[in-house]
């Protein structure tokens, strides 16, 4: 059909190499996880949205006592994270539908560039916090508007009349997601904890790939040909109330 929804898949993208050393968001997601779990002891984390296994692989060299799963819905990422990260167990699935997962499993939740693919960001998060354990954390980095307004956005690149629109950069609110959070009953707390880069990311070819743009105070800001994309890492304690 002419003009229709498209399927997300950015497959190409997680199997192209990446560069030497950890992304630097995986090293702020690092820091957060070594706030709330204990390295020596070790810890279970999930990892929804795994694609290739790059951050299964960094967590791993950071926390090697912890063990690590991924969950990813790409069968073609999945074979590539088995083969990139033996260490780790990697499952396809649903982030929405996470079957086979059991309740109250994991000490650590995260989910990183994931939730803005849905058009509700509600039953990943749901199953984030069914999977977590009491006393857990789930990190879900990603774009979150901090002004009080949703947006369902679908691109295609311009001119091409007839291919599909993508989905990828859905734009919920703090308030929706604090709204959703605050009534939950597994939820004690959540911060929204902003995300910049600390160096100047240069534009590619490929204009859904970001880049950062000085802003008007010579801030940073990221974006790509859509929008600029306002990251933070919404770090949730898990516990009944």
């Amino acid at each position: 059909m002419t003009g229709a929804r498209g399927a997300y898949s950015r497959t190409g993208v997680y199997l192209e190499g990446g560069a030497d050393g950890p992304k630097h968001m995986f090293v702020r997601i690092g820091d957060l996880v070594a706030r709330r779990a204990d390295a020596a002891a070790g810890f279970d984390l999930l990892d929804v949205g795994a694609a290739a296994g790059a951050f299964a692989a960094y967590a791993l060299s950071r926390f090697p006592a912890a063990r690590v799963t991924g969950l990813e819905h790409d069968p073609a990422l999945v074979a590539a994270a088995r083969a990139a990260c033996p260490a780790a167990t990697f499952l396809e699935g649903d982030a929405n539908r996470m079957a086979g997962l059991a309740d109250s499993a994991f000490d650590v939740v995260t989910m990183t560039g994931t939730h803005s693919i849905f058009d509700d960001f509600r039953p990943s998060f749901s199953e984030c916090l069914r999977v977590a354990r009491e006393g857990a954390t789930v990190i879900v980095t990603g774009i979150f508007n901090p002004w009080p307004v949703d947006a369902q956005i679908h691109w295609r690149y311009g001119a091409r009349f007839e291919a599909d629109w993508h989905p990828g950069y859905n734009l919920f609110s703090h308030l929706s997601v604090a709204t959703f959070l605050e009534a939950h009953p597994r939820v004690r707390g959540h911060e929204f904890v902003p995300f910049a880069l600390p160096f100047d990311l240069a534009p590619r070819e490929d204009p859904i790939r970001s880049w950062t743009e000085a802003g008007a105070a010579g801030e940073r800001i990221l974006r790509n040909g859509i929008m600029p994309l306002p990251f933070a890492s919404l770090v949730v304690a898990v516990g009944n109330r």
